[in-house]
């Protein structure tokens, strides 16, 4: 095995054994996941229901990677989207975060309830709360140390005197958020020189659960600060400026998101029957405080939305590992509800 493959391997091991037990895996695409980062936001979107689904493929081409998948069934019983009125959010979520030679996982099944109150028109004020059962284990027969260095290789047939004493286990988690959006209306589509504004400040982890990797030791996991701000701006009938700006503070690690989205329309709605069936096309960048940049584009096909972005690393560790990709896909029911109570007129 060659020396660069055995520092990859270290690498993955350290980097993500740190951030298992202080930090959470991160996405770049902050707007795609504002659920994720702020309960208040379950139910923020136009339509009834949706369900989203968002993918993280981190270090590819390297000795060692992480694979990140996230999603939610959104649904807002009592909605209706012809006058501004006070509805609940409700949605299930699943995530699932695997990483390195050993396998460390981290798994949770949550459930977020959201409230969004009408304070006058196109101003919403939302509150949420959060809370997941999550699951940990990992698996370190496969992994490679320099004891294990036969004199030419590292030869994984030779004992390595590491004891494999990680304790699978399970604990409760919760959080939880506030946020406040202004929409100058209904369907959200802005027309030459309007604007609106979302913003919004949430609380993970703020039972800091206990991880307990091993029979002798123990940590807690550190509570999470999200702020997060997203301003539109129409340029015309058919083009929109969007800049969303996420800061995250977890324990002695903090981070910055910034991003300029570009947005198209393409088709608009049917004069006729007024249904939501417009066509985007989306394109711009991600900016990481950690030396980082994304592109990113999606097509959004009436109620079918998909995105894709590519990080570029420049940070210390680039050499090692600098290519990511992140795919969201979100369907969204617009026409429809599943509850009586909500209705599209």
């Amino acid at each position: 095995m060659k020396f660069r493959s055995v520092i990859f391997y270290f690498l993955g091991a350290i980097s993500f054994c740190s951030s298992a037990v202080a930090q959470d895996f991160h996405l770049t695409q902050i707007d795609r996941s504002l659920p994720y980062l702020n309960p208040a936001f379950v139910g923020a979107f136009k339509g009834y229901e949706r369900i989203s689904l968002l993918n993280r493929n981190q270090w590819i081409g390297t000795g060692t990677q992480f694979l990140t998948s996230y999603g939610m069934a959104e649904f807002t019983p009592g909605r209706n989207l012809s006058k501004d009125r006070a509805y609940v959010g409700i949605a299930p979520s699943f995530s699932n975060d695997v990483g390195g030679d050993s396998r460390m996982t981290q798994r949770s099944f949550g459930l977020s309830v959201s409230g969004h109150l009408p304070l006058a028109k196109g101003h919403w004020l939302d509150a949420g709360l959060q809370t997941a059962i999550q699951q940990r284990s990992a698996d370190f027969s496969k992994l490679l140390y320099y004891s294990q260095w036969n004199g030419s290789t590292i030869d994984p047939n030779v004992f390595s005197g590491e004891e494999n004493d990680f304790v699978s286990f399970s604990f409760v988690d919760a959080g939880l958020g506030l946020a406040y959006r202004y929409e100058p209306n209904a369907r959200g589509e802005l027309k030459n020189g309007q604007w609106a504004l979302t913003t919004g400040l949430s609380l993970l982890h703020v039972n800091k659960p206990v991880l307990q990797y091993n029979a002798l030791s123990a940590d807690r996991l550190y509570q999470k600060l999200v702020a997060y701000w997203q301003f539109s701006l129409g340029l015309n009938e058919i083009s929109t400026l969007k800049f969303n700006l996420a800061y995250i503070r977890q324990g002695t690690h903090q981070e910055a998101i910034f991003s300029a989205l570009y947005r198209l329309q393409m088709r608009g709605s049917s004069q006729i029957t007024n249904e939501v069936s417009n066509r985007f096309f989306t394109a711009g960048l991600y900016f990481r405080s950690t030396a980082a940049v994304s592109p990113y584009v999606a097509i959004d096909f009436g109620a079918f939305d998909l995105g894709l972005s590519y990080d570029a690393d420049f940070g210390r560790l680039a050499s090692a590992y600098r290519h990511s990709v992140e795919m969201n896909v979100s369907y969204t029911f617009g026409k429809h509800s599943l509850f009586k109570g909500s209705r599209l007129r």
